[in-house]
This record gives C-alpha cells, sequence and structure tokens, in this order.
C-alpha cells in the first residue's frame, strides 16, 4: 500500500477483506471437532470448530443442516465442506457450512455400537417381547418416503401377493436428522387414531427405506425412536436399506427384513398359494363327505333289508302272544294254587272241629282243677282258657282232702279228695 494513500473507513476496509476472504475461501474442506453447539429457534446450527491450536466459530443454516443423517454434538471429530463469509457488523468472520460429516466410518460404528450395547442390556431386544406379525393382515401402514421407488415397489408386490389387504401410507422423512423425530411421532398418531377410533384398527406398521451409506441412515439409529418402537402396541417391521445393513430399529422391532420388497413378501401370503390350497382342501373334504355318504347309504340298505326291523309289526304282535300266553299261565297258576290252599283250610277246620274241647267232654271226659277255675271255649278260637298250673294230669298231683274243680260238658262241680 501507498503511504500517501486516502485514509479508509471501517465499512470500506471490512468490505475489502470480505472480498479478498470470501474469493479466495469460496470452497474449504476442513476437519475439525465441533465445541459450543447449539440450535438457533430459527433451526440454525451455530457451533466452533478447532483443533489444538486454533479454532474457528461456523454456522449452518436450517435450509442446509435439515438433510444431516445425524445431529451434531459437542466432541465430535467431523470433516465439513463450505465457504468463508465476513460478518461486517462486527467485523468477524465464520465458516458457512454446507455438508457436515462424521470423521470417518469408525466414529459413527463407535456410537452405534455403544447404543446397542445399552439397549441391550436394558433389554429392549428381548425375544419374549417381541409381537406376533399377522398372517393375514386386514389394516397395514407403511411409513416412509412418499416419493421413490421404494413406496411403489411395495405397493406392487403387496397388490400382486395380496391383494386384499388394506394398505395405508404415512409419509416421513427417511433422511437428515429430523427424519427419526418424524417417524417417532407417525408411530405415535397411528396408535393415538386407533385407540380413539379415528381409524380402523391396523394389524402392522412397516418402517421402510432404501439402501445408502451408514449416514444415510444413521436417523434409524436413534434412541428416542428405538424407545417409541419398543414400547409400541402395534407389531412393527423393519425394513431398512439392504440385507448387509444393520440399524438400531432392525433390533427392536417385532421382525426384521432385509429389504422393503422383502418385507411386502414376508407381511403378506401369496393369494394363489391360498386359492390353491383352498381347492385342495375342498377337494379333499368332499370327497371324505362323499365316501361317507356312500358308506352311510350302504348301511342304510342294509338295515332296511333286516328281516326284524323291516316287520316290526309281526316282532311286536309276537311279543304281545308271548305276554297273553304268559299272562294266562300266571292266573291258571294262581287259581290252582288258591284252590289247594282253600282246600287244605277247610281240612285244617274239620280237623280242629273234632279235637275241639267240647266234644271231647260231651263224650264223657272231664278236666280237673285244683282250684275254681272258669274254663270256657270260644266258638271262633277253639282254645280252652284257664291257668294251665292248677290243671290236673295226675294222681300225684292231689293231696288228701284237697278240694279240686271238675269241668264236665254242661256244668262245674267243686269236689275234695278223701284219699
Amino acid at each position: 500500500m501507498q503511504q500517501n494513500q486516502n485514509p479508509l473507513t471501517v465499512s470500506e476496509l471490512t468490505a475489502q477483506i470480505r472480498n479478498l476472504l470470501e474469493s479466495n475461501f469460496r470452497y474449504v474442506k476442513l476437519m475439525a471437532e465441533i465445541s459450543n453447539f447449539r440450535i438457533h429457534q430459527s433451526g440454525h446450527y451455530y457451533f466452533t470448530l478447532k483443533d489444538e491450536n486454533a479454532q474457528i466459530r461456523a454456522v449452518m443454516w436450517r435450509s442446509k443442516n435439515v438433510f444431516l443423517p445425524l445431529k451434531p454434538e459437542d466432541g465430535m471429530q467431523v470433516v465439513i465442506t463450505g465457504k468463508l463469509s465476513v460478518y461486517p457488523a462486527n467485523g468477524s468472520y465464520q465458516l458457512e457450512v454446507w455438508e457436515l460429516k462424521p470423521q470417518g466410518a469408525g466414529e459413527l460404528q463407535l456410537r452405534f455400537e455403544k447404543l446397542k450395547q445399552k439397549l441391550f442390556q436394558e433389554g429392549l431386544f428381548e425375544r419374549a417381547h417381541k409381537m406376533h406379525i399377522p398372517r393375514f393382515p386386514v389394516n397395514a401402514v407403511i411409513s416412509t418416503s412418499k416419493s421413490g421407488a421404494v413406496l411403489q415397489d411395495f405397493i406392487n408386490i403387496t397388490k400382486r401377493r395380496y391383494p386384499v389387504v388394506n394398505l395405508f401410507l404415512y409419509p416421513v422423512n427417511v433422511q437428515g436428522h429430523t427424519a427419526s423425530r418424524e417417524i417417532a411421532q407417525a408411530l405415535d398418531c397411528i396408535q393415538v387414531s386407533c385407540e380413539n377410533g379415528e381409524i380402523e384398527s391396523i394389524d402392522l406398521i412397516v418402517i421402510a427405506r432404501g439402501g445408502g451409506s451408514l449416514e444415510d441412515l444413521w436417523p434409524f439409529n436413534d434412541e428416542a425412536l428405538a424407545r417409541v418402537i419398543y414400547n409400541c402396541t402395534i407389531p412393527t417391521v423393519s425394513a431398512i436399506g439392504h440385507e448387509v445393513d444393520f440399524t438400531i430399529c432392525d433390533f427392536v422391532a417385532d421382525l426384521r427384513v432385509p429389504t422393503p420388497s422383502a418385507a411386502a413378501e414376508l407381511i403378506t401370503p401369496d393369494i394363489n398359494e391360498l386359492i390353491e390350497n383352498i381347492s385342495k382342501f375342498s377337494y379333499f373334504y368332499k370327497s371324505n363327505i362323499q365316501n361317507r355318504l356312500i358308506s352311510l347309504k350302504n348301511r342304510l340298505k342294509e338295515i332296511k333289508s333286516n328281516y326284524y326291523l323291516n316287520r316290526p309289526r309281526d316282532i311286536i304282535s309276537n311279543y304281545y302272544q308271548q305276554l297273553s300266553d304268559l299272562s294266562k299261565s300266571i292266573t291258571a297258576h294262581s287259581t290252582n294254587k288258591l284252590a289247594d290252599l282253600n282246600n287244605r283250610l277247610k281240612s285244617y277246620k274239620q280237623t280242629l272241629f273234632h279235637v275241639k274241647p267240647e266234644i271231647n267232654l260231651k263224650k264223657g271226659y272231664a278236666v280237673i282243677f285244683k282250684e275254681d277255675n272258669e274254663l270256657f271255649f270260644n266258638e271262633d278260637k277253639p282254645l280252652l282258657s284257664f291257668d294251665i298250673k292248677n290243671l290236673v294230669t295226675r294222681a300225684a298231683q292231689l293231696k288228701s282232702d284237697e278240694e279240686v274243680s271238675i269241668k264236665f260238658s254242661d256244668k262245674q262241680k267243686l269236689a275234695r279228695v278223701i284219699s
């Protein structure tokens, strides 16, 4: 500079510095550590990039940071791309960041393993907690980007295999640091809508995204999203990336499938196979029923041709005849038995009549008692009524001068023993 140059204003000097810096540092690729990270209410990121000996302020406008696969944090080693800009108001310069990536895949992989181990120890990967995926879903939701081949392929495969399923889309961003929050909100919204009866009951939810780098898939390694999936009351299917890609969502979900296309096949049965199986089933049971009917018809013919079942009147008439004969036999036997008993009874009466005490007394016999004892004969009951202890049957029973009573056929007299 020339010494006799006219003095510059601060604004002029700042403008020259700005032109000099911004024209020479239009593209800057920088490796550094993030510190003092903060998010402005406008959504802009403000932070400091530093190494062992120096630091520089940086900003990443919201229009750029929405596409980041992960949210920066203090201590993260990153590689950034941007340009140098001067802020005239305070005479400072800063780096406007366009792109921000972790410094190599090693750091992201370390963070992935650390979170994976943490959630594993908490039991979020336990198989016992995982829900069964319905074999025949009626209503299914896919949460993915509404643009791109993933959604269209999923719809085509699902409708080809199982066109009766009702498929619903809940569109979300699947890349950028906002993606994990949007997917978590989608899961919560679906559950609340089902509980409130705003939508039909959902049988399963598929979280889908195509392949990409570790940075592209990083939203699916978000801890908050993992906990939402774990607590989801609807069975969830993780279909993220390619077969070699694994995310935290894969471990937490009820089912992990390698690709979105594979998910479309796994969650739906093949309707052509179902129709074929139903046809086989129908043919088998139709044949079985027909054979059974033929067997029953033949059995019925045999029953109809049976003599005893074919002529039931003859059988009943025969039984009636047997019953009549048996009745007559019983009646005759009973009559004969009663007649015999009557004859025997008459014989017993005649015998008893001849042995009546009164008859014997009339024949000249007498009955002697030691004391005066009334003896009488009952016509209805041919028995003598007296005290048998006083009856004299032998001479030795009597003593001299003892009084006795003698019963004759007509009267009773007293007598005295002389000797």
